[in-house]
């Protein structure tokens, strides 16, 4: 008999999309970074994202660290489809001998981060779990005509992506193999208060150029090779283009490791990788910088199937690997 571990995420997502059909109002439905239904000339856009104590956060992780990552993993998916967030709701699962510190702190870091970005937590659910479970849903808005996608890139577009790449993963690994933490306080601070892209997502929204988007979540490859599949385009990038913290580059060479792993699959960095068309790229480029926000083009799509990528080496196909759960 098959199981999940036979067919991982991607496969189960794929049943849910052909099972879940949809139909007006829904403008997207499964398989996006949001679900998207229109309402009175305006698009609703919602998600649902959950952790689970044991799978998403190495051992003796402090409430205030669950919490903020609750939020940010919710509203960086809103960030993706270039929505304002409305509001978030969460649903708590707690063991019975949780300490009420822990769901007090918790709760204090969930409402720091919601107003950060402008928004709340306004509602939700507690119950009696095995395992720490935190399953969140954001809701927001985005004006007709600026809705980002995943299917949106075309032949001609400019790729890119925000801020730095790995350095979540990075910080992982230093956490999981209890590794020297001196000198690395920013991948430390990538993975246990990570950014949401929320105000970088509606720019791009509105500035008319973007053409499609993903949050850098389960490795700069997988996420590559989504937008390439849904929008049916081929993806080159250049890794010499690829923006690479010193932190990162100092961390694997210090200690023996692929800088490539944490920077091409490496997860959770929950940076904006998105395509712009051509023309409106120098655009783009200047109001993010406006904004103080590093921005990088590291490929282009073109007529095609599948991603490749760039190196000293010459150019070849990029595996379509990254974090996937139940694999």
């Amino acid at each position: 008999m098959v199981e999940v571990q036979d067919l991982g995420e991607r496969a189960l997502i794929e049943l849910a999309r052909r099972i879940c059909k949809v139909g007006p109002p829904v403008k997207v439905g499964v398989g996006d970074d949001a679900a998207v239904v229109e309402i009175d000339g305006k698009y609703l856009v919602a998600t649902t994202d959950m952790l689970v104590g044991h799978t998403h956060f190495p051992m003796g992780t402090p409430a205030k660290e669950m919490g903020w990552k609750a939020v940010v993993t919710n509203l960086s998916d809103l960030a993706a489809m270039g929505a304002e967030p409305l509001g978030l709701v969460f649903s708590v699962g707690l063991p019975r001998g949780t300490k009420a510190d822990f769901v007090r702190e918790l709760l204090r870091s969930m409402n720091s981060c919601a107003r950060r970005y402008g928004t709340y937590v306004v509602g939700g659910d507690l119950n009696e779990s095995g395992d720490v479970v935190i399953s969140g849903t954001a809701f927001g808005t985005v004006p007709k005509g600026g809705l980002l996608t995943r299917s949106g890139a075309r032949a001609g577009d400019i790729v890119a992506v925000t801020g730095e790449l790995g350095v979540a993963a990075a910080g992982v690994k230093m956490l999981l193999e209890k590794l020297p933490k001196r000198g690395y306080g920013k991948l430390l601070e990538a993975y246990a208060k990570p950014t949401a892209r929320v105000r970088e997502g509606v720019f791009l929204a509105r500035s008319g150029y973007a053409t499609a988007a993903i949050d850098v979540t389960d490795g700069l490859a997988a996420n590559l090779w989504q937008i390439s599949r849904m929008s049916k385009v081929k993806l080159v990038v250049d890794y010499s283009k690829i923006p690479v913290s010193p932190q990162v580059r100092k961390f694997a060479r210090d200690h023996g490791f692929d800088e490539r792993e944490f920077v091409l699959f490496g997860g959770e960095d929950f940076e904006l990788l998105f395509t712009v068309r051509r023309d409106g790229w120098e655009k783009v480029k200047r109001g993010l910088s406006r904004r103080h926000i590093k921005v990088s083009a590291i490929g282009e799509a073109v007529r095609g199937q599948g991603v490749y990528i760039r190196t000293e080496e010459g150019i070849e196909k990029m595996p379509d690997r990254g974090y996937e759960h139940f694999r």
